[in-house]
């Protein structure tokens, strides 16, 4: 949490910077700067350095995110926001919140009703109830209901007088 609160916006790594590039690049121009920057810190040219390896493994994530659709699809949205916490972190977060939704997916509607309810502050609706959108749609009782002539005729005669 602490490196959530003392993330600031400045100190995070710019994978578009890093490589030389931006947005609008294509995955091969990506990959060519990629391989430039590559060479030029190699950890093989500079042995014995430790910032040369930290570097050439930024550069490799950088790479690895930026050519792959779907991430660098996050990477983008993430970047817009100006969220100031490091996108791995936020990915993370991103990752577990989409697991848990999917693990709702082996919940039955109901239950799924009930959970998404509990979850914004609603009274879970029964199924059963009149009141539930599903009651509604998939029964149609109210639709479907005609006085029959059994009916007591005192009862008709409140009814369409408005007395009930």
């Amino acid at each position: 949490m602490d490196a959530i609160l003392n993330c600031n916006l400045d100190d995070m790594e710019d994978y578009y910077i890093l490589l030389g590039c931006d947005e609008l690049s294509t995955v091969e121009q990506i990959l060519a700067e990629f391989k430039v920057k590559a060479l030029e810190c190699h950890p093989d040219k500079h042995p014995g350095n430790p910032k040369a390896v930290e570097n050439f493994q930024k550069l490799q994530q950088a790479k690895e995110i930026l050519t792959n659709e779907e991430s660098r699809a996050c990477y983008d949205y993430w970047r817009r926001s100006k969220i100031t916490i490091p996108f791995q972190q936020w990915e993370a977060l991103s990752n577990s919140i989409k697991t848990a939704e999917n693990s709702k997916d082996g919940l039955s509607d109901e239950r799924r009703e009930q959970d998404d309810a509990e979850t914004f502050g609603e009274k879970p609706q029964s199924p059963k109830s009149p009141d539930s959108p599903r009651f509604l749609d998939s029964n149609c009782l109210h639709l479907r209901f005609r006085w029959s002539g059994d009916a007591p005729s005192e009862l008709l005669r409140k009814f369409r007088n408005y007395e009930i």
